[in-house]
């Protein structure tokens, strides 16, 4: 099964028929998944496969793929009077204040600290007694040198955008490009920063296809999972689409194809907590629900 750009319209209930007057705008950042989301490629991570379980469960309606940076996404989702959207975003107090969100797309494990194995472990003095960073800002105090790779358009959760509104600008290597996440682990890769707030599967995604060697570490007090959703701007014609499209990921969460969008990319001793992890996420949904 596959992603048209646009797909044809069908008549609908009258709730929906000023939505589907006028196709939805999915704007897309990661070149990448622009490409995946027509179906010319192969699903390769957790985000562009959840989506594509999403796109492909939307009845025949209208989805019109935009590929736009991130800040693009957001001057659209500001001017437009028809939904605008983007996917895989996390939820923070400013964008709640001023969009609209899915119910969730995708469920992530906490993003580690990766360093390369290469350079001596983490002093004693940035960890806990378990073994966690302490923080970020703790962490840079000790190495002042040191660098990490950072994307200043892209939100890592509320959690980790306010540790790393304390690392100064210095302990910073900015980048922003057309593939965020990989463009992020490739600097890294070639040893131009020490650190990397990444993903578990991303990472494992990367280590399936190249030999690297890389050390861990959980950052104390991290959330144990992030998850991913859909945001749009705030007017009716979104509000309708987000109803259709959350009727409809209600139904994902009871499929296997479900799981399988998530477990299918990550390591076997992942996979046990990530399942809970969905378990527990379907489990609270149903209950607000009931």
């Amino acid at each position: 099964m596959y992603v048209r750009l646009i797909k044809s319209a069908v008549f609908l209930p009258c709730f929906f028929s000023g939505f589907w007057a006028v196709a939805v705008q999915l704007y897309v950042d990661d070149e990448k998944d622009f490409i995946i989301y027509q179906g010319l490629n192969p699903t390769t991570n957790i985000a562009n496969s959840t989506n594509t379980l999403i796109l492909n469960a939307l009845p025949q309606g209208k989805i019109t793929f935009v590929p736009a940076s991130y800040p693009r996404a957001i001057k659209a989702m500001r001017t437009s009077e028809h939904a605008v959207c983007a996917a895989n975003k996390v939820k923070t107090k400013e964008r709640l204040q001023e969009f609209l969100f899915s119910l969730p797309v995708s469920i992530y494990l906490s993003r580690r600290l990766y360093q390369h194995l290469s350079e001596p472990p983490l002093s004693d003095s940035v960890l806990t007694d378990n073994g966690e960073v302490k923080s970020l800002p703790a962490l840079f105090k000790v190495y002042t040198q040191a660098l990490i790779v950072f994307t200043p358009t892209m939100s890592y959760g509320p959690f980790f955008d306010k540790q790393f509104e304390q690392v100064k600008r210095e302990n910073k290597v900015y980048r922003v490009g057309s593939n965020p996440y990989d463009d992020m682990y490739n600097l890294f890769k070639s040893k131009r920063a020490d650190f990397l707030l990444g993903y578990p599967a991303e990472i494992y995604r990367h280590l399936q296809q190249e030999q690297a060697d890389y050390r861990g570490y959980s950052v104390a007090d991290a959330p144990r999972y992030i998850i991913g959703y859909w945001m749009c701007n705030n007017n009716q014609q979104s509000r309708e689409f987000l109803a259709l499209f959350n009727s409809l990921m209600t139904q994902l969460y009871a499929k296997q194809a479900f799981y399988d969008a998530h477990l299918r990319w990550l390591p076997e001793s992942s996979q046990k907590l990530t399942r809970a992890y969905l378990d527990e996420l379907i489990r609270l949904l149903k209950s607000n629900n009931e």
